[in-house]
């Protein structure tokens, strides 16, 4: 597959037996014969290699953006940033379908309780060289200026990484309650700002930097 451009259709069903395996015909169907197909039966521990993710540490870097839907725009785009004739650095532009347990009401101690996404985007590039990354860089400059205008403003802390974990989008990974009950916590528990790094939570006494790149 090495210089190809694919698409990769992921998921896992749990529920009966026979009710996915007629979800994953219905796509086979759909789709047509698949360079690799690897929808199996697989026991409660798999999910975990589903998208095949690296086990060992890697340079890379990333963007994502919460959607409330694929409308035309989103998909226009989407063809653009990622369709052949793109010139991509990057190794994944990827939509996933935010469902199942996902979602709740807004009181729900959910990663989505807060916003009413139907997709999340993620995109990805691998950073073996400063030349790589320079090139990753503004693709994904470039996807979020274009994406980031079609997108709802929520995010999902899961997904963002260092670079992109400014305080403004921790803060909308979260509920206005949620987000007071955090900031009074951390005023008790961690009033000097020790725990700081990562997608931190500032509360109002800080000592040191709030985020380190």
């Amino acid at each position: 597959m090495r210089g190809k451009s694919l698409v990769a259709v992921r998921g896992c069903y749990c529920g009966e037996l026979d009710d996915g395996k007629s979800l994953i015909e219905k796509a086979r169907a759909a789709l047509g014969p698949a360079a690799v197909d690897t929808f199996a039966v697989m026991p409660a521990a798999g999910p975990a290699a589903i998208s095949l993710d690296p086990v060992d540490p890697l340079g890379a870097m990333s963007h994502s953006e919460l959607l409330a839907a694929l409308s035309p725009d989103v998909i226009d785009a989407l063809v653009d940033l990622a369709g052949p004739e793109s010139g991509s650095p990057l190794v994944m532009l990827e939509i996933r379908r935010l469902g199942g347990a996902l979602p709740g009401p807004a009181t729900a101690l959910t990663p989505m309780a807060h916003t009413e996404a139907g997709f999340s985007l993620n995109a990805i590039g691998v950073t073996p060289t400063p030349e790589r990354a320079a090139a990753v860089g503004v693709h994904l400059d470039r996807i979020q200026q274009r994406i980031g205008a079609l997108a709802t403003g929520d995010t999902c802390v899961n997904f963002l990484d260092l670079e992109g974990a400014t305080e403004k989008r921790v803060r909308a990974a979260y509920s206005t309650a949620d987000w007071q009950r955090l900031v009074r916590l951390k005023e008790r528990y961690d009033p000097s700002n020790l725990f700081r790094f990562n997608r931190t939570i500032p509360g109002t006494v800080t000592a040191g930097p709030a985020y380190v790149h």
